[in-house]
């Protein structure tokens, strides 16, 4: 299985560095390669990823490369069916069975596909076992782990123009490969994660403006936790305007670096350092801790062997650092200069203990967006 892994695929050029004129006319196919491991019994359980690659479908006028980044915003979706046909996602059919309050009224039926991965910029993706594993349990609902069978899986990619409002237009569609998988464990696919709710961190740090103040986010309605830069007075808000708000009668026990005393209408008097800080507030018990972090990132460009430290970048909200990568290399970011909080995965969506990041030699800015905007994931960028 370890060839699995490791199998080399042919793949398109980037779709980058070009201005052409989108060809919208027609349904658009292309080619989804077959992978080396079409055909095998592949078991997850020893493997990490599985490679697949497609060719660059014709969307301009001879097949001239279109943009990923600040022109069309070509992006690739890859999708996972249980039987070929993609008629009704897997999250479409949990809709249905749950209500306004979140509890669900029934089992998830009529589904026949799931989507894998909406974010790839290039013609090749590394799918995560670990995912696969999720769609193979989605798209059966298993009631246990002695019902688990190995499985077919059929596997299509489809190319978007991601518009600048949040909306994505369908480009093209690719062929379908069919994969036979042995899954790695049993998943409770009604085990959805518990709905968020948010507090808003208005302050001197984002210029009280709700519309670039972070959020601390939780999942109970209880204990809210999450980052924020601090550099003096700030406030507490549970909406993302001045209609309600937690100031400084609102706790009685809080962290040394942490005012009480009122700052001017309420405020809550932020005393120490400015700089990043991890926020875990339980309004309803009025308990407040703000504890000083550091984030840097750390790989194969320093043998793993030390942290470039990330400063805040006040005028876009993140931290940041420029590093030079003499070759190409992997990567993380970490907090503290310590593995036991690390992010990896990619950079639109972190991922605690996520996959290693790539990048290829030159000099590269890199901004993580720590604090995180209400509904928003932790997401970073490098240029």
């Amino acid at each position: 299985m370890a060839l699995v892994a490791l199998a080399a695929f042919t793949a398109c050029e980037d779709d980058r560095d070009s201005n052409p004129v989108l060809n919208t006319s027609g349904n658009v196919t292309f080619e989804l390669n077959a992978p080396e491991f079409a055909g095998l019994d592949v078991v997850l359980a020893s493997t990490e990823s599985l490679g697949l690659t497609w060719s660059q479908p014709v969307l301009t006028a001879d097949n001239a490369p279109l943009g990923s980044a600040g022109t069309y915003g070509l992006v690739y979706e890859v999708q996972a069916s249980k039987d070929g046909n993609f008629t009704k996602t897997f999250a479409d059919a949990l809709a249905e069975v749950t209500d306004e309050e979140g509890n669900f009224t029934g089992i998830p039926s009529g589904h026949d596909y799931t989507v894998l991965d909406a974010t790839i910029d290039g013609c090749k993706a590394q799918l995560l076992s670990e995912d696969l594993n999720t769609a193979l349990n989605q798209l059966n609902i298993w009631p246990d782990a002695a019902a688990m069978t190995t499985s077919d899986l059929y596997l299509r990619v489809l190319a978007y123009n991601s518009k600048g409002d949040g909306t994505k237009q369908l480009l093209a569609t690719s062929s379908t490969q069919k994969v036979r998988l042995v899954p790695s464990a049993w998943i409770d696919v009604m085990d959805v994660p518990a709905k968020e709710s948010y507090l808003w961190v208005p302050g001197n740090g984002n210029g009280w403006n709700h519309g670039v103040a972070p959020v601390l986010v939780s999942t109970d309605g209880e204990i809210y936790t999450g980052y924020a830069y601090m550099n003096g007075e700030f406030k507490f808000t549970p909406v993302g305007d001045w209609s309600a708000e937690y100031n400084n009668g609102s706790f009685s026990t809080v962290s040394d670096n942490i005012d009480l005393g009122d700052g001017g209408g309420g405020n809550l008097n932020f005393t120490g350092a400015p700089g990043m800080y991890f926020f875990t507030v339980n309004p309803g018990e009025g308990t407040l801790t703000a504890t000083p972090v550091t984030w840097s990132i750390i790989g194969g460009f320093n043998n793993w062997g030390g942290d470039e430290v990330m400063t805040y970048d006040e005028s876009n909200h993140c931290l940041s650092c420029t590093v030079t990568f003499d070759t190409d290399t992997e990567w993380k970011f970490r907090r503290d200069s310590d593995w036991t909080y690390n992010f990896g995965g990619t950079l639109d969506a972190l991922v605690q203990d996520g996959g290693n990041f790539t990048a290829t030699a030159g000099t590269h800015t890199i901004q993580l967006f720590i604090e995180r905007p209400a509904q928003d994931g932790l997401h970073a960028t490098m240029d």
